[in-house]
């Protein structure tokens, strides 16, 4: 385990137009419906793949290691128009509008396993389908009540989102940094909640481990492996997938700890780190679109 010395690409340089994207579909969402937006997406999409140049280029570079070879405009378009479907989908998950979906739960059991000592349970993801969509799963949970763990300065927009569509979501949110932070999440899990985190972004000073992804060498954030070391809780990695029109997919598999989950046990953390990124592997080999970091992630 090592801990990071300089500050990630992705928390201190926002890709071009992203934040705009984001608001402007949203506003799109809610003025003119889903059907109309969904029309609108073709040419939002063009536009950035022809005027985002960052995103443009961690597109194609992320397809050429999924597909072992160069990627072709044709699906960069594709991969940068699922980001954006998942963007306005946002808004109706936001409005807990789950039933214009077709959301399929695959591993359900998996999640129920983990909850059936009656302890909350950690869900660990990453920038790899709908983290909105995860809400479907507490819809069909034994446990109801989720939090989501987030740094709230990178996710400035996000947070503007929700407090305009839904602003009862914003209690959920429990802000990643802080001290006391660590406390809210330990309240959480012993009230039997779930509790969300993305581990595969860092930030300068984190604790990180190395572990292999789609052929070469990332650093993902230890966090998660000493937040469920330390309290305990089940971990169940999960992804919800864009699949096309209205279908989303939600894959859960429970993430062992190891004998014992000795947050001092590196080794441990590093099978469960290596455990973890794996599972995105083998997700992202199904559905190459969704995954939804652009910038330069192998640095």
């Amino acid at each position: 385990m090592t801990t990071r010395k300089s500050t990630s690409s992705w928390a201190v340089r926002h890709e071009r137009g992203s934040a705009f994207l984001i608001r402007f579909i949203a506003w799109l969402a809610r003025t003119s419906g889903r059907p109309v937006a969904r029309v609108l997406l073709y040419p939002i999409t063009l536009y950035f793949v022809l005027f985002a140049p960052v995103a443009r280029r961690s597109s194609a570079d992320y397809l050429r290691r999924m597909l072992g070879r160069r990627a072709r405009a044709g699906e960069v378009f594709a991969h940068l128009h699922c980001f954006a479907a998942t963007i306005l989908d946002r808004v109706f998950f936001l409005s807990e509008r789950f039933d214009l979906f077709d959301i399929d739960i695959e591993g359900l059991d998996a999640l129920h396993s983990a909850q059936a000592g009656g302890q909350g349970t950690i869900l660990l993801g990453a920038h790899f389908g709908s983290f909105d969509a995860m809400r479907a799963i507490a819809q069909a949970s034994e446990q109801r009540n989720l939090k989501i763990m987030m740094y709230e300065g990178n996710d400035s927009t996000v947070v503007q989102i929700l407090e305009a569509i839904n602003p009862s979501l914003c209690e959920q949110i429990i802000p990643l940094g802080p001290p006391e932070s660590l406390i809210a999440v330990r309240d959480s899990l012993e009230a039997g909640d779930m509790v969300g985190i993305l581990g595969d972004r860092i930030t300068h000073g984190e604790k990180t481990f190395e572990v292999d992804f789609l052929g070469s060498k990332i650093s993902v954030a230890a966090g998660p492996w000493l937040l469920s070391a330390i309290t305990k809780a089940p971990v169940v990695v999960f992804s919800a997938v864009y699949d096309g029109g209205n279908r989303y997919k939600v894959y859960l598999q429970r993430l062992e700890r190891g004998a014992g989950g000795n947050a001092r046990d590196t080794g441990q953390g590093q099978a469960f780190a290596q455990a973890y990124m794996d599972t995105i592997a083998k997700w992202a080999r199904r559905h190459p679109y969704n995954w939804f970091n652009f910038y330069d992630f192998w640095t």
